[in-house]
């Protein structure tokens, strides 16, 4: 038999093949766990879901106030206290950024505002709970600004959530756009008001909810130092009166009770305007109101020619007319020193020092002061100030510590009672000149006869202790504090003596100016006064 042998290589190639597939397994195994391994660890993140409410706060008088914000936790982690922080950012429509940075902590009724988690028994925020921030109404925000809040998780240096707060829909007030007055309603520019003549109240108003009342839109000119009408004045938007087109959301009011003439006297004061929604929500708003000098002829005869003087205000004081005396001798001493540069031990020896200013009026309404009238030295090295009170000269003979000077008649609570414009009051200094500034109708220039306002008393109605000054470099100002009357009525005349030009009632010998702020003639209203004089430096040492 022939043998014939043969080589047979299937079963290596099989041995080879498991070898390479092998291989290339584990070659492609390192690679991916190198690549693996070559990613960095993920940070842990904070997942947390938050649903956002803000709504107005409202005082007593349905005004806003301030906002009050809650957040509820929806889902995600539970956010314990400490490295949980909470930012509140606010923008009001001036652009003054203004914020909050709150630690979150659990509810507290002692704090001064309910910040914190108004839900639960510990200190974690958990799903389904809220946490709540009021503003403090000193800070001035509004639903109408631009607020956003931040939650941070501080350990992990991770913003939790962020996002902008939106009012809930009916819960805003009306908003004032703009306000302006109008000197001529009868063009479409707008001119300053004048003196003598009429003038028109303009409001652009809206409400974000859209339900605000047209028919609660008023003009309230009865400020404690305004102009004296005796009651609000309804604006409309329905093409009444001065009113030119209705619906367009600009409500007006003009030529009507006192706004049929102007005075310069009423320049600087104040315009009250208020609005409410149909929920009640009310808003209030102020403007000041400007007058000018009469520059188109129309205006009365007797009016005063020179107007310079009440740019700068009625009363004025020369550096001349101030000087001190001491409160152990008589108010009329001769014995006086200038103020301007004056040794401490000068003030406050021989009972200590009594200012006297010297003034006159140079407007046209005469002048009733009350006890608030007051001197105010500012310290130049300090924020201090000392305010120093008028006092009622009373004898030309008794030390003015003594007897020789008395409390201003009134008090902190009735400052109605202008009865020192009339000789014989305060009690006991019968024959002392009256505390008014009358005018001079015939030279403006000139201005009335003088009066000389002491002061010396830090209380105001009392006669306390005397200043213990200092050395130190003062800025002096004085305040006149009371009531003006009618315009071009000397203090004679309002006694009951001389013309009547307005046909004005109520005049005579006890003439009171508190009584005729809403009189109906408005020739014959006063108003409320005050005026600051900042006058000199004074220089102690």
């Amino acid at each position: 038999m022939k043998v014939i042998l043969r080589e047979d290589r299937s079963g290596v190639s099989e041995v080879v093949g498991t070898i390479l597939i092998l291989s290339i397994t584990v070659v492609l195994f390192s690679v991916v766990i190198m690549w693996v391994s070559s990613i960095p660890t993920p940070t842990a993140q904070t997942r947390t879901d938050i649903q956002s409410a803000m709504d107005p706060v409202y005082g007593p008088l349905k005004t806003e106030t301030g906002v009050f914000i809650s957040l509820t936790h929806v889902g995600g982690e539970a956010l314990l206290p400490f490295p949980t922080l909470i930012y509140i950012t606010d923008t009001p429509p001036s652009g003054t950024l203004r914020s909050a940075t709150l630690t979150l902590h659990p509810f507290n009724t002692l704090l001064s505002s309910p910040n914190g988690i108004m839900d639960g028994t510990d200190n974690v925020w958990d799903i389904g709970e809220r946490w709540a921030y009021e503003s403090n109404p000193a800070a001035g925000w509004r639903t109408s600004d631009s607020i956003t809040v931040t939650i941070v998780d501080t350990s992990r240096g991770l913003i939790v959530w962020s996002g902008p707060m939106s009012p809930t829909a009916g819960n805003r007030p009306p908003v004032f756009a703009s306000v302006w007055t109008d000197g001529n309603c009868n063009t479409p520019q707008v001119d300053p008001v004048q003196d003598g003549l009429g003038f028109c109240l303009y409001a652009k108003v809206m409400d974000p909810d859209l339900d605000l009342n047209p028919n609660s839109i008023f003009a309230n000119f009865s400020a404690f130092f305004g102009i004296g009408c005796p009651n609000p004045l309804q604006l409309n938007d329905a093409n009444q009166g001065q009113d030119l087109v209705a619906g367009d959301g600009v409500f007006s009011v003009g030529l009507t009770g006192c706004m049929t003439h102007a005075s310069i006297a009423w320049a600087g004061s104040l315009i009250l305007l208020n609005a409410t929604d149909m929920r009640g929500h009310q808003t209030i708003y102020r403007i000041t109101l400007y007058v000018v000098p009469n520059t188109s002829g129309q205006i009365n005869l007797n009016q005063i020619p020179t107007q310079l003087w009440q740019y700068i205000g009625y009363v004025q004081i020369r550096t001349g007319e101030v000087w001190v005396s001491n409160l152990s001798t008589p108010y009329t001493s001769t014995q006086t020193y200038q103020p301007f540069r004056v040794l401490a031990t000068t003030l406050n020896s021989n009972g200590g020092g009594l200012f006297h200013f010297k003034m006159a009026n140079h407007g046209n309404t005469t002048i009733f002061i009350d006890g608030w009238t007051e001197a105010f030295f500012q310290n130049t090295q300090s924020s201090a100030g000392v305010a120093l009170y008028v006092v009622a000269p009373c004898s030309t003979t008794i030390a003015a510590n003594a007897g020789g000077v008395a409390a201003y008649p009134g008090s902190t609570t009735n400052i109605q009672d202008f009865e020192y414009a009339h000789p014989g009051n305060p009690a006991a200094c019968t024959g002392q000149p009256p505390s008014v500034f009358d005018i001079n109708t015939q030279n403006q220039d000139v201005g009335g006869t003088p009066y000389t306002v002491m002061v010396y008393n830090k209380v105001p109605f009392g006669t306390g202790a005397p200043n213990q000054w200092k050395s130190a470099t003062y800025f002096m100002s004085v305040l006149i504090s009371g009531m003006a009357g009618p315009w071009n009525y000397t203090y004679s005349q309002l006694l009951g003596n001389g013309l009547n030009p307005a046909g004005c009632t109520g005049l005579g010998p006890n003439y009171n100016p508190h009584d005729h702020l809403s009189d109906a003639n408005p020739g014959c209203r006063t108003s409320w006064y005050a005026q600051v004089i900042p006058f000199i430096g004074m220089v102690v040492y």
